[in-house]
């Protein structure tokens, strides 16, 4: 089974932007930030080049203060500014972020003010959280 899984891993591209044939690139091929965060936060500008590199075109990140207590909160040191920078010089876009409903609920002008700053077109809610709501409808 490994050597067959060996196999069936050696014959995929290496680059995600030649398996698809420039007919039909209509669609950026990107990722999200959260499969990658242990090394994101160690090396922002380094991941973001290695992900540019495989033929990722575009990203969505993670709030960095929303997601502090995830693992984010070393991204927090830059500016949003500085953090579209660093995705250009790379050679991407990240046109969204997402973000939790209590962040937007507490701080939608800062959240607004950072998604612009940084380019993005779009603001995701990653969940509801209705959780909150079922606790008070339970007790």
């Amino acid at each position: 089974m490994a050597a067959g899984s060996v196999v069936i891993a050696s014959s995929i591209p290496v680059n995600i932007d030649a398996m698809i044939p420039a007919k039909k690139r209509k669609m950026l091929i990107g990722f999200q930030v959260w499969t990658l965060k242990d090394q994101l936060v160690k090396d922002f500008p380094g991941t973001l080049k290695m992900m540019a590199d495989l033929g990722y075109q575009s990203l969505e990140m993670c709030s960095p203060p929303g997601y502090e207590s995830s693992g984010f909160g070393p991204l927090m040191k830059l500016k949003a500014s500085e953090m579209k920078q660093i995705i250009t010089d790379v050679g991407l876009i990240c046109e969204s972020s997402h973000y939790g409903m209590n962040e937007l609920r507490n701080n939608l002008e800062e959240r607004i003010d950072f998604a612009l700053e940084s380019g993005q077109k779009q603001m995701i809610i990653s969940s509801l959280d209705c959780r909150q709501k079922q606790l008070l409808a339970i007790g």
